[in-house]
């Protein structure tokens, strides 16, 4: 014969089974300290995840010029300027004409480094031109012409990422 938890055998109730407020507090404590290490955690690995996808676009973009100014027989340069909280990139003709429709901003509310090396530091922003033969003929014309992608978290710089756009047109993307 059991016991049940409400009554025993003689007829009077048992204790109430429970976790005392003691408990309850030690337990709360506990995942209020993971929460707090846990947090900063997230909020850098999205900083990360938002910057390395804003490197891929800014990438894919390029691939997609460099395409449409052999397939167009045509100059056409593309302009990237980091711009409230998001990435814009225009691409246009040697004329000045609109040469591609579509994708023309990226979001990036945490990304705040977005520098061109053409010759120089440019911080955010800059200018990659490809010829009729896909070929970059933007500065600097016989080296590797890089685009810094990066974001900061409380003031401290963030992964980053290193755009590779080489002389012959091809672009590449490396975390730092």
């Amino acid at each position: 014969m059991g016991v049940s938890n409400k009554t025993r055998r003689d007829g009077t109730l048992s204790r109430q089974a429970g976790f005392t407020l003691i408990e309850v507090l030690i337990a709360a404590a506990i995942i209020g300290i993971a929460a707090a290490i846990a947090i900063p955690n997230f909020t850098r690995m999205y900083i990360d995840y938002q910057t390395r996808v804003t490197a891929s676009e800014i990438t894919r973009h390029l691939v997609l010029v460099r395409t449409r100014a052999m397939t167009t027989n045509q100059t056409l340069n593309v302009q990237i300027v980091l711009v409230n909280g998001g990435v814009q990139m225009t691409t246009t003709n040697l004329a000045g004409a609109p040469a591609l429709q579509g994708l023309n901003r990226i979001e990036a509310v945490q990304m705040t480094t977005l520098a061109f090396n053409n010759g120089g530091l440019l911080p955010n922003g800059g200018v990659v031109q490809f010829n009729s033969l896909g070929i970059r003929t933007s500065v600097p014309g016989t080296g590797v012409q890089t685009i810094t992608v990066g974001g900061t978290l409380t003031g401290a710089p963030t992964t980053q990422y290193l755009i590779n756009i080489t002389p012959s047109g091809t672009s590449g993307l490396v975390r730092l």
